[in-house]
């Protein structure tokens, strides 16, 4: 099937001339995972050092391989599309393409691994947009960028930096040709305090790098505070440029998340949340993707929480604005579709569970930073107990893998701890219907107006 580059005319998304809104899901915790996501304890690298430790490293890569095929597969790219969805954004971490003890050598497997599922995007006339969610160092504190320190040293090592251009150019060569790519998500929410400079000249770097190889793609930038502050960004000379938010209205106004919330009220909180953020974009003229948006969709709960997601996608719609939502498989979480209780993966998430919680270690990590403060020193400000709390829970999440995670692991026989990436077959899995319903019906509706 024969595609056509997506482009960029004015504020919009244009297809053959066309305007067209980007309507989808990401496939996070896939090529990146997270703890919270896959239930278990640690940043991606952690997870997967933990399998090496306990099954040794040609079994870790056998597990990582076939969790990954179990995760995406034709069914679900079909089953997205069946929604009425006609965009993926795809998440991955630079540690399946590079290797940081040989810098400058690519490793081809990870491109093979990307390439399935761009191929499989394509022959379901499927757009995709690649999006570089963690890089050497971390770009953020969190733990999504795989940061095993809570400091964001991506900004501080220019040798961190230049391995992400050589990782763009080296993409961009390869999808350059591919019209079934709409762009490139440069970096996944760049981190806080940023200074103008050292946003603007990454931006810079990797738009030249990729210019050199790739004129047919869209960049997409995001902005500083996890995707919220565009302030500090200049306009890129660049023709094919959009820029991307993150909307997580609940980190700002937890109340939204209370069913008890009177919904026209809630969906005035929403606009004021996103409208602010759209103040310091909308003054580039340039298309605006919502690329991340999602809630934890509480079990019992579907119902609500796809009336949260359907009211987010309503005003999204009408400000013109495309949109992608957060995610669309994972263990229970956010996704759309998961495994069944009872399957063997939901069994291991059930017990990790009775010893760790992500939400529990964001308790604790803040607890233990306050107190280090009130008791050794001088009671710490606002600011920088936030920044020291990153670097604390970098340290509770060593501890959870090694007291939680690896021995939980070693209780698992490799025979059968090899068979729990099916838990993940999209024909073993529920899909949430009171969510999908919702949204599909929405999206049905706008195509035909």
């Amino acid at each position: 099937m024969v595609g056509q580059f997506i482009k960029v005319q004015g504020d919009r998304f244009t297809l053959d001339g066309k305007p067209v809104t980007l309507r989808g899901w990401a496939l996070g915790s896939w090529m990146n995972f997270e703890h919270f996501m896959m239930g278990m304890p640690g940043t991606n690298s952690m997870i997967i050092e933990a399998f090496e430790r306990v099954y040794g490293t040609r079994h870790a890569e056998e597990f990582v391989e076939n969790l990954q095929k179990s995760m995406v597969s034709k069914e679900d790219i079909h089953y997205m599309k069946s929604l009425g969805a006609n965009t993926v954004r795809i998440p991955f971490g630079y540690h399946y393409f590079m290797d940081d003890l040989n810098p400058g050598v690519f490793l081809e497997h990870g491109f093979e691994i990307l390439d399935r599922v761009v191929r499989m995007c394509a022959e379901e006339g499927m757009y995709v947009v690649l999006d570089l969610h963690s890089v050497p160092g971390s770009q953020n504190t969190d733990w999504h960028s795989d940061n095993i320190t809570g400091q964001p040293l991506f900004w501080r090592y220019k040798c961190f930096q230049d391995q992400i251009i050589w990782l763009w150019r080296e993409l961009a060569s390869r999808y350059a040709a591919n019209p079934w790519v709409i762009g490139y998500d440069v970096l996944n929410e760049p981190g806080y305090g940023l200074s103008p400079d050292q946003i603007n000249s990454f931006y810079a770097r990797a738009g030249e790098a990729i210019r050199s190889v790739d004129k047919n793609h869209i960049l997409f930038l995001e902005g500083i505070d996890f995707g919220r502050d565009f302030s500090p960004l200049a306009d890129m000379d660049d023709p094919l440029v959009a820029y991307t938010v993150h909307f997580y209205p609940f980190v700002l106004e937890e109340d939204v998340l209370s069913p008890e919330m009177d919904n026209s009220h809630r969906k005035e909180v929403f606009a004021k949340i996103f409208d602010r953020q759209l103040g310091e974009v909308s003054r580039f003229g340039k298309p605006i993707w919502c690329g991340e948006s999602g809630y934890e969709i509480l079990q019992g709960m579907e119902e609500f929480y796809g009336t949260l997601l359907l009211d987010n996608i309503g005003m999204y719609e009408e400000r013109g604005i495309s949109w992608n939502l957060w995610t669309y498989k994972d263990a229970g979480r956010m996704g759309i579709v998961v495994p069944r209780n009872d399957s063997p993966w939901m069994k291991l998430r059930s017990e990790i569970a009775k010893m760790w919680s992500h939400e529990r270690e964001q308790k604790i990590s803040m607890e233990v930073t306050r107190a280090i403060g009130d008791r050794y020193y001088k009671p710490l400000s606002d600011s920088l107990a936030y920044d020291l709390d990153f670097r604390i829970r970098s340290v509770l999440h060593r501890i959870a893998v090694e007291q939680v995670l690896i021995p939980t692991l070693e209780s698992i026989p490799w025979e059968s701890m090899k068979e729990y990436p099916n838990s993940f077959r999209f024909e073993d899995c529920v899909k949430r219907k009171a969510v999908t319903d919702k949204i599909s019906q929405f999206i049905n509706k706008e195509g035909e107006r």
